[in-house]
Protein backbone atom coordinates (compact mmCIF):
# COMPACT_ATOMS: atom_id res chain seq x y z
CA UNK A 1 0.00 0.00 0.00
CA UNK A 2 1.91 3.08 -0.96
CA UNK A 3 0.70 5.83 1.33
CA UNK A 4 0.54 9.71 1.56
CA UNK A 5 1.04 12.01 4.76
CA UNK A 6 -2.30 12.71 5.64
CA UNK A 7 -3.53 9.17 5.63
CA UNK A 8 -0.68 8.30 7.47
CA UNK A 9 -0.63 10.48 10.47
CA UNK A 10 -4.20 10.41 10.95
CA UNK A 11 -3.98 6.45 11.25
CA UNK A 12 -1.09 7.02 13.78
CA UNK A 13 -2.80 9.34 15.46
CA UNK A 14 -5.83 6.81 15.55
CA UNK A 15 -3.42 4.00 17.22
CA UNK A 16 -1.78 6.47 19.46
CA UNK A 17 -5.02 7.35 21.11
CA UNK A 18 -6.16 4.20 21.56
CA UNK A 19 -3.08 2.68 23.02
CA UNK A 20 -2.83 5.53 25.10
CA UNK A 21 -6.63 5.01 26.31
CA UNK A 22 -5.49 1.31 27.08
CA UNK A 23 -2.05 2.01 28.44
CA UNK A 24 -3.39 0.11 31.74
CA UNK A 25 -3.66 -3.02 29.84
CA UNK A 26 -0.30 -3.60 28.13
CA UNK A 27 2.28 -1.47 29.56
CA UNK A 28 2.22 -3.35 33.15
CA UNK A 29 4.35 -6.67 32.54
CA UNK A 30 2.56 -9.31 33.78
CA UNK A 31 5.59 -11.62 34.75
CA UNK A 32 6.83 -9.24 37.34
CA UNK A 33 3.41 -7.45 38.11
CA UNK A 34 0.97 -10.10 40.22
CA UNK A 35 -1.81 -7.52 40.65
CA UNK A 36 -1.85 -4.95 37.70
CA UNK A 37 -4.15 -1.59 38.28
CA UNK A 38 -6.56 -2.87 35.42
CA UNK A 39 -7.46 -5.54 37.78
CA UNK A 40 -9.18 -2.79 40.09
CA UNK A 41 -10.33 -1.29 36.09
CA UNK A 42 -11.80 -4.13 34.81
CA UNK A 43 -12.91 -6.62 37.96
CA UNK A 44 -14.94 -9.14 36.09
CA UNK A 45 -12.21 -9.70 33.05
CA UNK A 46 -10.20 -10.15 36.19
CA UNK A 47 -12.12 -12.91 37.27
CA UNK A 48 -12.94 -14.33 33.78
CA UNK A 49 -9.31 -14.64 32.87
CA UNK A 50 -8.62 -16.67 36.53
CA UNK A 51 -11.32 -18.55 35.67
CA UNK A 52 -10.50 -19.62 32.16
CA UNK A 53 -9.45 -23.79 31.98
CA UNK A 54 -6.37 -24.95 30.82
CA UNK A 55 -8.16 -26.27 27.85
CA UNK A 56 -10.22 -22.96 27.06
CA UNK A 57 -6.93 -21.04 27.66
CA UNK A 58 -4.61 -22.82 24.77
CA UNK A 59 -7.79 -22.64 22.46
CA UNK A 60 -7.79 -18.86 23.01
CA UNK A 61 -3.76 -18.75 23.00
CA UNK A 62 -3.96 -20.58 19.43
CA UNK A 63 -6.71 -18.63 18.03
CA UNK A 64 -6.00 -14.40 18.13
CA UNK A 65 -9.59 -13.40 16.37
CA UNK A 66 -11.32 -15.99 18.74
CA UNK A 67 -9.22 -14.15 21.67
CA UNK A 68 -10.51 -10.35 21.32
CA UNK A 69 -13.93 -11.70 21.07
CA UNK A 70 -13.93 -13.53 24.59
CA UNK A 71 -11.48 -10.30 25.78
CA UNK A 72 -14.32 -7.72 24.25
CA UNK A 73 -17.14 -9.30 25.90
CA UNK A 74 -15.86 -8.03 29.27
CA UNK A 75 -14.15 -5.16 27.90
CA UNK A 76 -15.43 -3.87 24.97
CA UNK A 77 -12.89 -1.06 23.63
CA UNK A 78 -10.45 -3.71 23.42
CA UNK A 79 -12.41 -4.31 20.00
CA UNK A 80 -12.73 -1.15 19.15
CA UNK A 81 -8.76 -0.73 17.89
CA UNK A 82 -8.11 1.28 14.70
CA UNK A 83 -8.18 -1.18 11.38
CA UNK A 84 -5.31 0.62 9.90
CA UNK A 85 -4.50 -1.28 6.98
CA UNK A 86 -5.33 -4.73 5.71
CA UNK A 87 -1.41 -6.20 5.97
CA UNK A 88 -2.25 -9.83 5.35
CA UNK A 89 -2.58 -9.91 1.88
CA UNK A 90 0.47 -10.81 -0.07
CA UNK A 91 1.26 -8.99 -3.16
CA UNK A 92 3.85 -11.27 -4.44
CA UNK A 93 2.81 -15.15 -5.24
CA UNK A 94 4.79 -18.46 -3.45
CA UNK A 95 5.83 -18.81 -7.07
CA UNK A 96 7.21 -15.62 -7.47
CA UNK A 97 9.17 -16.16 -4.40
CA UNK A 98 10.37 -19.56 -4.79
CA UNK A 99 11.49 -18.63 -8.53
CA UNK A 100 13.93 -16.31 -6.53
CA UNK A 101 14.86 -18.36 -3.81
CA UNK A 102 18.28 -20.05 -3.82
CA UNK A 103 18.61 -23.72 -3.17
CA UNK A 104 19.96 -25.72 -0.90
CA UNK A 105 22.44 -27.06 -3.72
CA UNK A 106 22.92 -23.30 -4.34
CA UNK A 107 23.18 -21.57 -0.36
CA UNK A 108 24.33 -25.50 1.37
CA UNK A 109 24.62 -23.03 4.89
CA UNK A 110 21.75 -21.05 4.90
CA UNK A 111 18.91 -22.04 6.66
CA UNK A 112 15.69 -23.16 5.04
CA UNK A 113 13.83 -20.16 6.76
CA UNK A 114 16.23 -17.65 5.84
CA UNK A 115 16.27 -19.02 2.29
CA UNK A 116 12.80 -18.42 1.70
CA UNK A 117 12.37 -15.18 3.76
CA UNK A 118 14.99 -13.62 1.01
CA UNK A 119 13.01 -14.90 -1.34
CA UNK A 120 10.40 -13.39 -0.74
CA UNK A 121 11.47 -10.27 -0.22
CA UNK A 122 13.53 -10.28 -3.04
CA UNK A 123 10.44 -10.85 -5.18
CA UNK A 124 8.61 -7.72 -2.84
CA UNK A 125 11.44 -5.44 -4.04
CA UNK A 126 12.05 -6.05 -8.01
CA UNK A 127 12.47 -4.56 -10.22
CA UNK A 128 15.92 -2.80 -8.67
CA UNK A 129 17.36 0.45 -10.27
CA UNK A 130 20.50 0.61 -8.34
CA UNK A 131 23.58 -1.47 -7.04
CA UNK A 132 22.39 -2.46 -3.04
CA UNK A 133 23.59 -2.67 0.33
CA UNK A 134 22.64 -4.99 2.70
CA UNK A 135 22.87 -3.19 6.20
CA UNK A 136 23.95 -6.13 9.06
CA UNK A 137 24.44 -8.91 6.59
CA UNK A 138 25.41 -11.71 9.37
CA UNK A 139 27.54 -14.03 6.46
CA UNK A 140 25.64 -12.42 3.26
CA UNK A 141 22.72 -14.81 3.51
CA UNK A 142 20.07 -12.38 1.68
CA UNK A 143 23.26 -10.49 -0.02
CA UNK A 144 23.54 -13.43 -2.18
CA UNK A 145 19.65 -14.06 -2.52
CA UNK A 146 19.55 -10.03 -3.88
CA UNK A 147 22.58 -10.50 -5.87
CA UNK A 148 21.16 -13.13 -7.97
CA UNK A 149 18.02 -11.62 -8.40
CA UNK A 150 18.75 -7.99 -9.32
CA UNK A 151 21.63 -8.93 -11.52
CA UNK A 152 23.34 -6.01 -9.76
CA UNK A 153 26.38 -6.01 -6.80
CA UNK A 154 25.76 -5.91 -3.46
CA UNK A 155 27.87 -4.54 -1.03
CA UNK A 156 26.92 -6.55 2.70
CA UNK A 157 28.19 -4.61 5.82
CA UNK A 158 28.52 -6.51 8.91
CA UNK A 159 30.38 -5.61 12.11
CA UNK A 160 31.63 -9.83 12.80
CA UNK A 161 34.79 -10.42 11.17
CA UNK A 162 34.36 -14.00 11.98
CA UNK A 163 30.73 -13.73 10.04
CA UNK A 164 32.53 -12.28 7.02
CA UNK A 165 34.87 -14.30 6.74
CA UNK A 166 32.85 -17.22 6.83
CA UNK A 167 30.89 -15.83 4.12
CA UNK A 168 33.40 -14.83 1.92
CA UNK A 169 34.38 -18.21 1.84
CA UNK A 170 31.22 -19.30 1.24
CA UNK A 171 30.69 -17.13 -1.90
CA UNK A 172 34.17 -18.08 -3.33
CA UNK A 173 33.03 -21.88 -3.10
CA UNK A 174 29.55 -21.76 -4.91
CA UNK A 175 28.36 -22.93 -8.16
CA UNK A 176 26.61 -19.52 -8.33
CA UNK A 177 28.26 -17.16 -10.93
CA UNK A 178 25.56 -14.66 -9.41
CA UNK A 179 26.23 -14.88 -5.56
CA UNK A 180 30.07 -13.70 -6.59
CA UNK A 181 28.75 -10.09 -6.98
CA UNK A 182 28.57 -9.71 -3.21
CA UNK A 183 30.97 -8.15 -1.48
CA UNK A 184 31.39 -8.63 1.93
CA UNK A 185 33.10 -6.04 4.08
CA UNK A 186 33.79 -5.46 7.46
CA UNK A 187 31.64 -2.26 9.26
CA UNK A 188 30.67 -1.16 12.24
CA UNK A 189 27.20 0.15 10.81
CA UNK A 190 26.65 2.31 13.84
CA UNK A 191 30.14 4.19 13.04
CA UNK A 192 29.10 5.18 9.60
CA UNK A 193 28.07 8.55 9.14
CA UNK A 194 25.89 9.74 6.06
CA UNK A 195 29.29 12.50 5.53
CA UNK A 196 31.87 10.00 5.27
CA UNK A 197 33.68 9.14 2.41
CA UNK A 198 32.80 5.13 2.89
CA UNK A 199 28.70 5.86 2.67
CA UNK A 200 27.61 3.97 0.09
CA UNK A 201 26.34 6.71 -1.77
CA UNK A 202 23.75 6.99 -4.47
CA UNK A 203 22.68 2.77 -3.27
CA UNK A 204 19.57 0.88 -2.43
CA UNK A 205 20.14 0.42 1.41
CA UNK A 206 18.17 -2.77 2.09
CA UNK A 207 17.93 -4.16 5.87
CA UNK A 208 16.25 -7.22 6.72
CA UNK A 209 15.95 -7.66 10.65
CA UNK A 210 17.75 -5.35 11.69
CA UNK A 211 17.70 -4.61 15.57
CA UNK A 212 16.90 -1.07 17.28
CA UNK A 213 18.92 1.06 16.49
CA UNK A 214 21.30 -0.50 14.09
CA UNK A 215 17.97 0.15 11.60
CA UNK A 216 17.25 3.60 13.47
CA UNK A 217 20.30 4.39 12.16
CA UNK A 218 20.12 3.51 9.00
CA UNK A 219 17.03 5.17 8.56
CA UNK A 220 18.78 8.69 9.98
CA UNK A 221 21.99 8.42 8.04
CA UNK A 222 20.05 7.40 4.90
CA UNK A 223 17.70 10.09 4.45
CA UNK A 224 20.47 12.66 5.58
CA UNK A 225 22.38 11.11 2.55
CA UNK A 226 19.09 11.40 0.54
CA UNK A 227 19.67 7.82 -0.88
CA UNK A 228 17.75 6.97 -3.39
CA UNK A 229 15.90 3.74 -1.81
CA UNK A 230 15.57 1.90 1.93
CA UNK A 231 13.96 -0.98 2.10
CA UNK A 232 13.94 -1.80 5.99
CA UNK A 233 11.87 -4.76 7.57
CA UNK A 234 12.73 -3.82 11.54
CA UNK A 235 12.81 -6.20 14.25
CA UNK A 236 13.45 -5.84 17.97
CA UNK A 237 12.66 -2.36 18.65
CA UNK A 238 13.52 -2.13 22.39
CA UNK A 239 16.69 -2.66 21.78
CA UNK A 240 18.42 0.74 22.15
CA UNK A 241 20.56 2.44 24.20
CA UNK A 242 18.15 5.13 24.93
CA UNK A 243 16.25 4.77 27.94
CA UNK A 244 12.57 5.65 26.53
CA UNK A 245 11.48 5.97 23.19
CA UNK A 246 12.91 8.53 20.68
CA UNK A 247 10.34 9.02 18.04
CA UNK A 248 11.79 9.94 14.45
CA UNK A 249 8.84 12.29 13.16
CA UNK A 250 8.39 15.57 13.77
CA UNK A 251 4.80 15.05 13.56
CA UNK A 252 4.75 11.74 16.71
CA UNK A 253 6.83 13.73 19.28
CA UNK A 254 3.41 15.01 20.13
CA UNK A 255 2.83 11.57 21.59
CA UNK A 256 0.81 10.99 24.66
CA UNK A 257 3.11 7.77 25.14
CA UNK A 258 5.99 9.92 25.80
CA UNK A 259 8.60 8.08 28.10
CA UNK A 260 7.38 4.63 26.88
CA UNK A 261 10.73 2.01 28.12
CA UNK A 262 12.48 0.05 26.00
CA UNK A 263 11.25 -3.00 28.08
CA UNK A 264 7.42 -2.21 27.15
CA UNK A 265 8.61 -1.95 23.69
CA UNK A 266 9.78 -4.94 23.89
CA UNK A 267 5.90 -5.94 23.48
CA UNK A 268 5.80 -5.21 20.00
CA UNK A 269 8.02 -8.28 19.38
CA UNK A 270 6.54 -11.42 21.48
CA UNK A 271 5.09 -13.32 19.35
CA UNK A 272 7.17 -16.81 18.11
CA UNK A 273 5.48 -18.70 15.84
CA UNK A 274 8.60 -20.15 14.80
CA UNK A 275 9.97 -21.47 17.50
CA UNK A 276 10.46 -25.14 17.35
CA UNK A 277 8.11 -27.24 20.27
CA UNK A 278 11.07 -28.19 22.36
CA UNK A 279 12.20 -24.48 22.36
CA UNK A 280 8.96 -23.18 24.06
CA UNK A 281 9.00 -25.81 26.68
CA UNK A 282 12.01 -25.29 28.00
CA UNK A 283 11.28 -21.57 27.77
CA UNK A 284 7.98 -22.42 29.92
CA UNK A 285 9.95 -24.22 32.43
CA UNK A 286 12.48 -22.09 32.87
CA UNK A 287 9.58 -19.24 33.92
CA UNK A 288 7.87 -21.51 36.34
CA UNK A 289 11.49 -21.92 38.10
CA UNK A 290 12.09 -18.25 38.00
CA UNK A 291 8.39 -17.83 39.15
CA UNK A 292 9.04 -20.54 41.41
CA UNK A 293 12.43 -19.65 43.20
CA UNK A 294 11.17 -15.41 43.50
CA UNK A 295 8.04 -16.97 45.66
CA UNK A 296 10.66 -18.22 47.72
CA UNK A 297 12.90 -15.12 47.65
CA UNK A 298 10.34 -12.96 48.41
CA UNK A 299 9.10 -14.60 51.51
CA UNK A 300 12.41 -15.26 52.76
CA UNK A 301 13.66 -11.47 52.11
CA UNK A 302 10.21 -10.45 53.01
CA UNK A 303 10.27 -8.16 49.67
CA UNK A 304 7.34 -8.13 47.17
CA UNK A 305 9.00 -6.31 44.24
CA UNK A 306 10.28 -8.19 41.99
CA UNK A 307 14.00 -9.09 41.38
CA UNK A 308 15.05 -10.24 37.49
CA UNK A 309 17.74 -12.54 37.09
CA UNK A 310 20.45 -12.83 34.82
CA UNK A 311 19.98 -15.02 31.64
CA UNK A 312 20.78 -18.17 31.98
CA UNK A 313 21.58 -21.59 29.53
CA UNK A 314 18.67 -24.22 29.04
CA UNK A 315 21.38 -26.62 30.43
CA UNK A 316 20.21 -25.09 34.08
CA UNK A 317 16.63 -27.58 33.28
CA UNK A 318 19.17 -30.88 33.23
CA UNK A 319 20.17 -29.80 36.85
CA UNK A 320 16.92 -30.04 39.05
CA UNK A 321 14.52 -27.38 40.49
CA UNK A 322 16.54 -26.85 43.67
CA UNK A 323 20.04 -26.35 41.78
CA UNK A 324 18.41 -23.83 39.62
CA UNK A 325 17.50 -22.19 43.02
CA UNK A 326 20.76 -22.15 44.32
CA UNK A 327 21.99 -20.41 41.34
CA UNK A 328 19.90 -17.72 41.09
CA UNK A 329 20.36 -17.70 45.11
CA UNK A 330 24.11 -17.06 44.91
CA UNK A 331 23.84 -14.57 41.90
CA UNK A 332 21.39 -12.12 44.35
CA UNK A 333 23.94 -13.09 47.16
CA UNK A 334 20.85 -15.05 48.70
CA UNK A 335 21.49 -17.26 51.73
CA UNK A 336 18.90 -20.42 51.51
CA UNK A 337 18.17 -22.53 54.42
CA UNK A 338 19.12 -25.91 54.73
CA UNK A 339 15.36 -27.50 54.75
CA UNK A 340 13.42 -26.18 51.96
CA UNK A 341 10.17 -28.13 50.70
CA UNK A 342 11.00 -27.79 46.49
CA UNK A 343 7.84 -29.10 45.48
CA UNK A 344 5.48 -26.50 47.07
CA UNK A 345 7.76 -23.75 45.95
CA UNK A 346 8.10 -25.37 42.40
CA UNK A 347 4.03 -25.73 42.59
CA UNK A 348 4.06 -21.92 43.31
CA UNK A 349 5.95 -21.09 40.40
CA UNK A 350 3.11 -23.58 38.31
CA UNK A 351 0.60 -21.60 39.51
CA UNK A 352 1.51 -18.31 39.45
CA UNK A 353 3.21 -18.85 35.46
CA UNK A 354 -0.47 -20.24 34.56
CA UNK A 355 -2.06 -16.44 36.17
CA UNK A 356 1.12 -14.73 33.87
CA UNK A 357 -0.24 -16.62 30.99
CA UNK A 358 -3.70 -15.42 31.18
CA UNK A 359 -2.58 -11.92 31.63
CA UNK A 360 -0.18 -12.06 28.66
CA UNK A 361 -3.23 -13.45 26.75
CA UNK A 362 -4.82 -9.96 27.33
CA UNK A 363 -1.79 -8.25 26.89
CA UNK A 364 -1.10 -9.73 23.30
CA UNK A 365 -3.85 -8.32 21.88
CA UNK A 366 -1.64 -5.23 22.19
CA UNK A 367 1.28 -6.45 20.10
CA UNK A 368 0.25 -5.64 16.43
CA UNK A 369 -1.29 -2.20 17.68
CA UNK A 370 1.83 -1.23 19.24
CA UNK A 371 4.29 -2.51 16.43
CA UNK A 372 2.51 -0.69 13.64
CA UNK A 373 2.44 2.92 15.98
CA UNK A 374 6.16 2.75 16.00
CA UNK A 375 6.29 1.55 12.13
CA UNK A 376 4.75 4.65 11.45
CA UNK A 377 6.67 7.14 12.84
CA UNK A 378 9.54 5.58 10.84
CA UNK A 379 7.10 6.51 7.47
CA UNK A 380 6.22 9.52 9.18
CA UNK A 381 10.20 10.57 8.97
CA UNK A 382 10.56 8.94 5.85
CA UNK A 383 7.73 11.09 4.72
CA UNK A 384 8.60 14.43 6.27
CA UNK A 385 11.77 14.16 4.08
CA UNK A 386 10.65 13.51 0.26
CA UNK A 387 10.37 9.77 0.42
CA UNK A 388 7.40 8.08 -1.21
CA UNK A 389 6.80 4.84 0.87
CA UNK A 390 5.23 2.02 0.23
CA UNK A 391 4.26 -0.32 3.85
CA UNK A 392 3.19 -3.61 2.98
CA UNK A 393 3.77 -7.57 4.29
CA UNK A 394 6.61 -9.61 2.25
CA UNK A 395 5.72 -12.35 3.77
CA UNK A 396 3.19 -14.54 5.77
CA UNK A 397 3.44 -14.17 9.52
CA UNK A 398 4.18 -18.22 9.85
CA UNK A 399 7.49 -17.77 7.85
CA UNK A 400 8.33 -14.60 10.25
CA UNK A 401 6.07 -12.49 12.38
CA UNK A 402 8.49 -9.64 11.68
CA UNK A 403 6.96 -9.21 8.38
CA UNK A 404 6.25 -5.53 7.97
CA UNK A 405 8.09 -3.95 4.84
CA UNK A 406 9.11 0.03 5.06
CA UNK A 407 9.94 0.58 0.88
CA UNK A 408 10.87 4.16 0.89
CA UNK A 409 11.79 5.79 -2.75
CA UNK A 410 12.95 9.25 -2.90
CA UNK A 411 10.66 11.63 -4.80
CA UNK A 412 12.17 13.16 -7.78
Amino acid sequence: MTMNFTTTLASWQQLDAWLSHHADFWQPVPFYTPEPSWAQLAPDLWVALRGLTEQHYQALAEDEAAARQWLGRYQSSLLDCPSVYSLDALTVTAQQAQALTLSEVQAPHMPARKRHQAGFLAAQLQPYDQPLVDWCSGAGHLARTLAMSSGRPVLALEKDAALVARGTEWIQATQCPDQRRVTLQQQDVLSLQADSVFWPRDQHCVALHACGDLHRHLLRQAVAARQPRISLVPCCYHLTQASIWQPLAQATRVSALQGLTPAQMRLAVQETVTAPDRVTAQRHQLNIWRLGYEALRQQLAQDQIYRPLASCSVKQLRRGFATFCAWAAEQQQLSLPEQVDWDTWWAQGQQRYAEVQRDELLRHQFRRPLELWLLLDYVLFLQEAGYQVHFSCFCERRLSPRNLLIDARLAI
